[in-house]
């Protein structure tokens, strides 16, 4: 934000500023040359905060005609041109508070801060210097966010593809179950019409949570063992006492995230290449452990 912004670079300002008056106030004290503090500060503090207020320029013209593109023969000028006018705009600008801070006052005749030709030429090394470290600061921050943002935008892009690999698997799932149900239901219905018609109002049940408006490719492992149990309501139809079924997942689990429609057909699996129902007992055991910091859920088919 703007705020943080301005407050970090007035913040480093003082902190560069009172480094400079530092080393220069201990050089004089080491010298015998006492005395002059508030000068110094004054001149330091001036110095370091004009040069913070004229970071935004340095940055934007970085950005705006970068020194490092293909197009760099024309950049470069610009460049250049950019910093010399920062440098005579920050020789100015100091000049200016230094003589209402400390000519003013009378803490110095003022000649030192007078605006010449000479005042302007001595500025321009230290000028290019301060723009360059702020140029080259400017584009490797730039060059870390364009990396970044491209990996996140990588991360975000793999996200939506693992969801429609789910939506497709989704798609190819349900319709699979129906069509399974109903020649299930068609075999009944001569049969054991009762039977039929349970399976059908349990099979009712089971696609109307299904095909629910404003669903994820994610739900609760609770939510699974309940469309699980909608389910298998219907297979008990069919299969009668021959089916054992046993679900073995703990409640601390209950919240853990799981792709939608993940348990149902892999039971529906188990049962599928199990033995004959007819001549033996049909039996899958469901269970969900936490191991090492990933859900695991196992089905076991333990036909016979």
């Amino acid at each position: 934000p703007p705020a943080q912004l301005w407050t970090g670079l007035l913040s480093l300002a003082v902190a560069v500023g009172l480094l400079l008056f530092l080393d220069r106030y201990l050089d004089r004290l080491a010298t015998d040359r006492p005395g002059d503090w508030a000068r110094i500060l004054i001149e330091e503090m001036t110095g370091s905060i004009v040069a913070a207020l004229l970071v935004p320029v340095m940055v934007y013209v970085t950005r705006r005609w970068p020194p490092l593109s293909t197009r760099w023969p024309l950049h470069l000028p610009i460049q250049v041109l950019a910093a010399t006018l920062i440098a005579g705009v920050h020789t100015s600008a100091t000049s200016v508070l230094r003589t209402l801070l400390i000519v003013f006052p009378g803490l110095s005749d003022g000649h030192e801060y007078l605006l010449t030709p000479q005042a302007y030429l001595l500025s321009l090394p230290a000028g290019f210097v301060v723009y360059a470290v702020f140029s080259a600061i400017t584009m490797v921050v730039d060059r870390y966010r364009g990396a970044r943002n491209r990996e996140l935008e990588a991360v975000e892009l793999r996200a939506q593809l693992a969801q429609a690999q789910m939506q497709v698997l989704r798609r190819q799932l349900e319709p699979h179950f129906l069509f399974n149900t109903l020649k299930s239901i068609a075999e009944l219905v001569y049969a054991n019409p009762k039977a039929a018609e349970e399976m059908i109002s349990r099979m009712s049940a089971l696609l109307r949570h299904s095909f629910t408006s404003e669903q994820s490719h994610e739900t609760t492992l609770a939510e699974e063992v309940r469309v699980l149990d909608l389910y298998l309501d219907i297979m008990r139809l069919r299969y009668a006492e021959r089916l054992f079924v046993q679900v073995d997942a703990p409640a601390e689990l209950a919240r853990a995230r799981v792709p939608r429609l993940l348990l149902q057909p892999l039971v529906e699996n188990a049962l599928r290449y199990g033995a004959d129902p007819s001549l033996s007992l049909v039996a899958v055991r469901v269970s969900a452990r936490a191991e090492d910091g990933a859900l695991a859920i196992r089905v076991h088919d333990r036909s016979g």
